[in-house]
């Protein structure tokens, strides 16, 4: 016998904010996810709706395999296998040596649910699935070089399911509680979303006594907490990262690629115990359409990242918003607005983002409606926090046989953090970055159960595990690159998470 569902669907009767939220439930042993953008000044339209979340009831989670001598396993067509663990009910079933981006497909379709089952409602999420697919996740889908090189061990796909969530209207401030409830009738079903309502409510009321007793009996700030005067350090030093910028040329000169993402790693000691009140202060300082935070036992994720990876709505339509080109903010009115002209003028910046949205219309035609790709934005200039960046956005209509994961797969990993072609610039970078990006340059976002999906590029974003914050930056490297202009807007779009390390070092807010 099927066990049936029912969603259940209320809004709350007060507003609740972040804080509040987060002190409802125990850090790490909830998992919870907060993914609450906001600060695109020029495009209101990402900023909808913010969705928190916690206790999720299955998670999937897969690395690469390798062997005693540090190789990676590869089947018959080269591509990277995988062990994957899924993780419900008190029970983990592993499966080796298999393509986890097969295993995710089946695993998210174990758990789909028909659109029509939702109660009518405009939330796109309502529950579903919550992690980020890590770039070298991109190594099950293609043969590439796989090198041996430093990473920091956390998995290359991490997922995690949830049945109730909180939607947020960013512009009224009224919250909807979605819970999906499970029995072996409908009656049983609907009986298990109200106790979950009812369990959800309790410790929401239970954090805003918690948060209202903190702010009455305030904490002297935190100081010290490890960074010391130092604070972060790259991992390739400035004459490295131009010498690396050489031979990424001198391969745009053979022909080998037309455009390379370089990139170079950053990390810095920190503490897994203030992973949220970092995420507090960079969401106020550095505010991002998709800037979210997801934590674990293990690890948690601090991201300010502006940029689309690739979304999809209930009506099959996708789309991504890559960007390539970037300026700092002008201090004055006057410089603000020349620097935004020079950017959207900039032939450069304009190549180094036609290149990407060339690459990702391709990507797109392999899962959508013949004709139905189309670019209605090109070469759009968005102003942020701290930067000016050139956008471009594309869209197309999924095939009926095609799923979210499958736009995913076709897409990934995220053109404007490989370059073009995308396979030969990804074994390009392979051997030139010291290190492994996991989590840096691949998706991090929601996939609803009933097939909607929304999901950033790992920019501009913070990770936090094995006692340390790491992060890296970079920028596309094409023909006529200026490399110190280069290092420049890598140091450029590192200022904002620096700044950030080193305020809550010294106890700011």
């Amino acid at each position: 016998m099927n066990r049936a569902s029912f969603h259940l669907v209320e809004t709350l009767d007060e507003p609740l904010d972040t804080e509040r939220f987060l002190a409802s439930f125990p850090a790490r042993e909830s998992s919870v996810f907060v993914l609450d953008g906001g600060g695109a000044q020029s495009n209101p339209r990402l900023d909808d709706f913010a969705f928190l979340g916690a206790e999720p009831i299955a998670s999937f989670v897969a690395h690469r395999i390798r062997d005693e001598r540090g190789a990676i396993l590869r089947d018959e067509r080269g591509r990277a296998l995988g062990r994957v663990a899924i993780h419900r009910q008190g029970e983990t079933t592993v499966r080796e040596n298999v393509n986890p981006w097969d295993e995710l497909s089946r695993f998210y379709e174990e758990h789909a649910l028909p659109t029509s089952f939702f109660q009518p409602s405009p939330i796109p999420f309502r529950a579903g699935f919550v992690g980020y697919l890590g770039y070298e996740a991109g190594q099950f889908l293609e043969k590439l070089p796989c090198e041996n090189r430093p990473s920091s061990g956390l998995p290359d796909i991490a997922l995690s399911l949830y049945r109730w969530l909180i939607a947020k209207e960013r512009r009224t401030g009224q919250c909807h509680l979605s819970v999906i409830g499970e029995g072996e009738s409908e009656a049983e079903a609907r009986k298990d979303a109200e106790r979950i309502r009812d369990e959800v409510l309790a410790k929401l009321r239970k954090g805003r006594e918690n948060a209202i007793s903190s702010s009455e009996t305030p904490l002297p700030p935190k100081r010290g907490n490890g960074l010391g005067d130092g604070g972060s350090y790259s991992l390739v030093d400035r004459d490295a990262y131009l010498e690396r910028i050489r031979i990424v040329k001198e391969h745009i000169d053979c022909g080998d690629a037309f455009e390379i993402c370089l990139t170079k790693a950053h990390k810095a000691p920190f503490s897994l115990s203030d992973s949220r009140a970092l995420y507090t202060m960079l969401r106020s300082r550095n505010p991002a359409p998709f800037a979210g935070y997801w934590e674990s036992a293990d690890f948690a994720i601090v991201s300010s990242s502006p940029e689309r990876f690739v979304s999809l709505d209930a009506e099959g339509w996708a789309e991504s918003r890559p960007i390539k080109g970037t300026r700092p903010r002008g201090e004055t009115k006057e410089l603000d607005e020349r620097l935004a002209r020079e950017l959207a003028t900039c032939e450069k910046d304009r190549a180094e983002n036609a290149m990407i949205v060339d690459l990702t219309r391709n990507d797109f035609g392999r899962v959508c409606r013949f004709g139905s790709v189309t670019v209605p934005e090109l070469f759009a200039v968005e102003g942020y926090a701290t930067v000016h960046q050139l956008v471009s956005t594309i869209r197309g209509q999924l095939l009926p046989d095609k799923s979210a994961i499958d736009l995913v797969r076709a897409c990934f990993p995220p053109g404007s953090m490989t370059g073009a072609p995308k396979i030969e610039a990804m074994r390009i970078l392979e051997g030139l970055e010291v290190v492994e990006r996991g989590v840096y340059a691949g998706a991090f976002g929601w996939l609803d159960l009933g097939g909607a999906m929304d999901l950033s590029v790992v920019i501009r974003t913070l990770v936090l595990a094995n006692g340390e914050a790491t992060f890296s930056v970079g920028g596309a490297i094409v023909a006529d690159s200026d490399p110190e202009g280069e290092h420049e807007e890598a140091e450029l779009k590192a200022r904002a998470l620096v700044r950030a390390l080193e305020t809550f070092a010294k106890g700011g807010a």
